[in-house]
């Protein structure tokens, strides 16, 4: 299988996850606050990446890249993680989801500074049909806005976008080095130790006996679905892609929801959906076409 179309069926299943995970990250939301879910998801979750490493693959890291590996989990964990739960509980779906949808610029502007990637003219026409898509999306009321939003949670939203974009770029170095069980299971490990002093009180508090068998449900999906599955799958993406094709595949996260809405019978298809969802994949086909050269991938032993 060709690197490039590996790399879109690992980063379309991560968002198909992704999709999901914000109705359900909202069901977990009711009976545990933000950091206590991003505390014990973080923790979960170090512990399977560290567990499936030592039984896969027992690869070492050089200490000089240690530095970046706690860069690159500030980012895409203990900044990322924190603020997506914190501003998910304080805003509505509907602002979140318009929020987002500046990702694959951010990653563009970081791309350009960091890395010295240039922004195209085919780039931009393809982002600019996917903000045009979701915008759609959103203005057509597929988007269910039933929750009240504030300042605050949509800035935190804001700066978690601004955080994953940062995140993409950074860790795109280190998969040309070092399988992908390795990058997460640093990355986890050091944000372990970055969530822990902000989510421990709140851990603390729960009465975990009291605790819905729904919820529990839901923070399972959260824990082992939208973070190792997730994780994992747009780590593979990013080996094979590039930042700005697996920030670009954001925009299929309401098309997701959506689906999910239709498959429950909770919305309809309308047509500024079916225009939308067009919208959408064009941008993704002209961003990842014009996208960072993939790297050459590395030998299959190292990938199991």
């Amino acid at each position: 299988m060709k690197p490039n179309v590996k790399a879109h069926i690992y980063v379309l299943a991560a968002n198909i996850i992704y999709g999901i995970n914000y109705s359900v990250g909202k069901v977990a939301l009711k009976e545990m606050s933000p950091l206590a879910i991003v505390a014990f998801r973080v923790c979960c979750a170090f512990l399977v990446f560290f567990a499936a490493h030592q039984i896969f693959i027992k690869e070492n890291v050089d200490r000089a890249d240690h530095k970046k590996f706690i860069l690159a989990s500030l980012f895409g964990v203990a900044v990322n993680q924190m603020l997506f739960f914190t501003g998910l509980s304080l805003t509505s779906e509907m602002h979140a989801s318009l929020i987002m949808i500046t990702t694959p610029l951010l990653v563009l502007i970081m791309a350009w500074v960091i890395l010295r990637d240039p922004i195209t003219i085919t780039k931009s026409i393809g982002i600019l049909s996917g903000a045009a898509g979701v915008a759609l999306l959103i203005i057509s009321g597929t988007v269910a806005d039933n929750s009240t939003a504030s300042a605050f949670g949509d800035l935190c939203i804001f700066i978690n976008a601004t955080s994953y974009a940062i995140f993409l770029v950074i860790a795109k170095p280190l998969m040309k080095k070092y399988a992908p069980l390795t990058l997460a299971k640093w990355i986890f490990f050091y944000g372990m130790f970055m969530v822990i002093p902000f989510g421990f009180n709140d851990l603390q508090q729960l009465s975990f006996g009291e605790i819905s068998t729904q919820a529990w449900l839901a923070l399972s999906v959260v824990v082992f679905g939208a973070t190792v599955l997730a994780y994992l799958f747009n780590i593979l993406g990013l080996r094979y892609g590039s930042p700005a094709l697996v920030s670009i595949y954001i925009y299929t996260q309401p098309i997701i929801a959506t689906m999910v809405a239709l498959m429950l019978g909770t919305d309809s298809l309308t047509l500024p959906k079916v225009i939308s969802a067009i919208l959408v994949f064009a941008g993704v086909a002209l961003v990842s076409r014009s996208s960072i050269a993939i790297p050459a991938a590395e030998p299959e032993a190292k990938l199991k």
